[in-house]
């Protein structure tokens, strides 16, 4: 199958007010549920409900370009964030800490072969690097998702820095309560 960035890159137009990131899900045994729970938790997410309602956001699910043959036929699927470029640095900072948020809970129902990843980068591959995050090793990591790398880290190591904390209105920071 194609993989859908390739149309939505000519949707964009010449105006090219838009930035694609791709979100990948990766380190565990049910990579299907957990994407499509991480799609529906960053469709729900209260931070990023401005940006939807102005525009400046579209999560979309689309054709992986990791589809392997040892994947036994099973179609793969990532995440695509249309984001326009005014708002691109606030927006993919928001999500972040959505993501974050999502990966800290799946972390707590993760069984002991599993390593659930979430990464975030230019869809292209070539944009800023400072808006590149890995659960695995922070904010503009280049590694690339199923790198081989089977370490088990401790949650705090491998979440980063506790940035979704608590509010002074006692809220998370993703704004989920």
């Amino acid at each position: 199958m194609a993989d859908d960035s390739e149309a939505l890159a000519g949707e964009q137009g010449a105006s090219g007010g838009q930035l694609v990131f791709r979100v990948e899900v990766s380190g565990t045994h049910r990579r299907r549920e957990d994407l499509a729970a991480l799609h529906q938790w960053l469709e729900d997410a209260p931070i990023l409900t401005e940006a939807r309602d102005e525009g400046g956001l579209d999560v979309r699910l689309v054709d992986s370009r990791r589809q392997s043959p040892s994947m036994g036929g099973e179609l793969v699927q990532d995440i695509l964030l249309v984001v326009t470029a005014e708002v691109a640095r606030s927006v993919i900072e928001n999500v972040w800490r959505a993501v974050l948020a999502w990966h800290r809970n799946r972390r707590r129902l993760a069984n002991a072969e599993e390593l659930p990843r979430v990464t975030l980068d230019a869809d292209d591959g070539d944009g800023d690097p400072t808006l590149r995050r890995d659960t695995r090793t922070g904010p503009g990591a280049r590694d690339e998702p199923g790198s081989g790398e089977t370490e088990r880290r401790p949650a705090d190591a491998a979440d980063g820095p506790n940035t979704d904390g608590q509010d002074e209105d006692g809220r998370d920071a993703d704004g989920r309560g």
